[in-house]
């Protein structure tokens, strides 16, 4: 078993010990990469000190390969998926008991294990949340011990919502340098919940490459953010901040107060070794944090709401 060196926080009210810097999984199933070399990533991962893991039944095959990959070392990380939409091969509708129920016996069978750490509700409405028959197909899945802990993973409104409900433990939501409106919104209710918050897109979707300019689903994902941060008009450097915008991201999301743990995907496992070596030189400068929260209030109308 790997001792990590990076440093961890408790996951709120779950008690679980999480590194701040989580994987995500969802590249190794959307992008054409085999299974051996998925399984060199997890690997590394783990070895690197990693304890989150997180995926979804929707993500193609990425619970497989981290089935395959990492079910002989279960014991080492804390595993993360979502469940709910009929999107991942489901056969009964979005948003049904029925579907929560196919969903997670799908991921342990995928995962290769018999529970999962933490169960998410992937990304549903407001309108959802209130039915009392899809949480408590949740809840159901929780006391049968398919999952230790059950949360929400989403933004905005729903999120605001999930933050007031007794029945979750966790708080999966997007929270970096061009997506802050969580920050004040209802990140303060997650503390006060004692939720665990796991931060989802914290680099961003690397919006400072312009990759909004190309044609594919990836492009339409980001050109929000592609679009703030060309409104706010900044650079690193701007900021008076001497680092790289990996760097500039990265530490702003992993401290923000009450943020636990902060997940970055990747397939190139020195990208996430350097992502290690980020995180440990703490929080940003008082000045580049200052600046961008305040670029942020000058810009944002109201509109800028968190991204899915």
């Amino acid at each position: 078993m790997t001792v990590s060196t990076i440093r961890k926080r408790t996951l709120g009210k779950t008690g679980l010990d999480v590194t701040i810097l989580g994987f995500g999984a969802a590249e190794l199933g959307h992008e054409q990469i085999g299974r051996d070399e998925c399984a060199r990533v997890l690997e590394g991962v783990l070895d690197m000190g990693i304890n989150v893991i997180d995926t979804a039944h929707c993500y193609e095959d990425s619970e497989s390969k981290i089935g395959l990959a990492l079910g002989h070392r279960r014991d080492e990380f804390v595993l993360v998926s979502k469940c709910g939409h009929s999107r991942g091969k489901l056969e009964s509708p979005s948003w049904t008991p029925q579907a929560i129920r196919e969903s997670v016996e799908m991921s342990l069978d995928r995962l290769n294990t018999d529970h999962l750490d933490v169960l998410l509700l992937h990304s549903c409405s407001v309108k959802d949340l209130g039915n009392d028959d899809l949480i408590g197909a949740l809840v159901r899945a929780k006391e049968a011990g398919k999952t230790r802990f059950v949360g929400y993973s989403g933004d905005a409104e729903p999120a605001e919502l999930a933050v007031t409900m007794d029945v979750f433990d966790c708080l999966e939501t997007s929270v970096n340098i061009v997506d802050q409106q969580v920050l004040d919104r209802y990140l303060p209710a997650a503390r006060e919940a004692n939720l665990g918050v796991l931060a989802k897109r914290t680099i961003a979707n690397a919006a400072w490459k312009g990759v909004a300019g190309r044609d594919s689903f990836y492009s339409d994902y980001v050109r929000p953010y592609v679009e703030r941060l060309e409104t706010m008009s900044f650079t690193p450097e701007s900021l008076g901040f001497e680092g790289s915008w990996v760097e500039l991201a990265l530490r702003f999301s992993v401290y923000q107060d009450g943020v636990h743990c902060a997940i970055v995907g990747g397939t190139n496992l020195e990208h996430i070794r350097e992502n290690t070596r980020i995180i440990e030189k703490g929080p940003l400068p008082e000045d580049a944090e200052r600046r961008l929260r305040d670029l942020w209030r000058q810009h944002d109308d109201g509109s800028w709401v968190g991204q899915v």
